[in-house]
C-alpha cells in the first residue's frame, strides 16, 4: 500500500531529527573504533562533499524539486500503474525521508548536522548523517528495482 511509503518516510525523518537533536545537545567527539569510526558534531552548509557550500536557497529549491519529482514517480507507480511493491515502498520511503531530513535542517537550522566520521583503508569519508545514508540507500534500491523490472520485462518478452 502506498501509505507505507509515507510511514517509512516519516519514521526516517523522525529518527534522523531525534539523532540530530541529541548530537546538537550532547555530542562532542566519541571514538568508537580508533582511526575507523567516530561520532563528531559537524555543520554542513552544502551538499555531499560540501559541494555548493553557501548556496542554501539553491539547495532548498533543488531539494523541493527532487521531492516533487519523487512524488511524481510514486504517483506514476501506484496510481497510474496500480503497483504495490513493498521493496519499492521502502526504497521510496527512505529516500523521501532522507531528503526531508536534510531539507528540514537547511530550512530550520540553516545548516545540515552531520555526525558520522568514517575512515576506511586510509580514506576519510566526508562526515555524514542518517539522512545521507537513507538517500544513498534509497537511490541504490530504486535503481536496483527499476533494473530488475526492466530485466523481468525483457525476460517475459522472450
Amino acid at each position: 500500500m502506498k501509505h507505507r511509503i509515507f510511514i517509512v518516510s516519516f519514521l526516517t525523518l523522525f529518527l534522523d531529527q531525534i539523532i540530530k537533536i541529541i548530537c546538537n545537545l550532547f555530542l562532542d567527539n566519541i571514538v568508537v573504533i580508533k582511526d575507523v569510526l567516530s561520532f563528531i558534531y559537524a555543520e554542513n552548509n552544502g551538499v555531499a562533499f560540501s559541494m555548493l557550500s553557501g548556496n542554501r536557497l539553491f539547495i532548498v529549491i533543488l531539494s523541493i524539486i527532487l521531492i516533487f519529482m519523487l512524488l511524481y514517480y510514486i504517483y506514476k507507480d501506484y496510481i497510474v500503474k496500480g503497483e504495490n511493491n513493498n521493496f519499492k515502498n521502502f526504497s521510496y520511503g527512505i529516500l523521501l525521508g532522507g531528503i526531508l531530513g536534510n531539507l528540514f535542517d537547511r530550512i530550520i537550522r540553516g545548516v545540515v548536522i552531520d555526525y558520522i566520521s568514517l575512515n576506511i583503508f586510509g580514506y576519510n569519508f566526508p562526515i555524514f548523517n542518517l539522512a545521507d545514508i537513507s538517500i544513498t540507500i534509497g537511490v541504490i534500491l530504486i535503481c536496483f528495482s527499476y533494473f530488475m523490472e526492466s530485466y523481468n520485462n525483457k525476460k517475459e518478452k522472450c
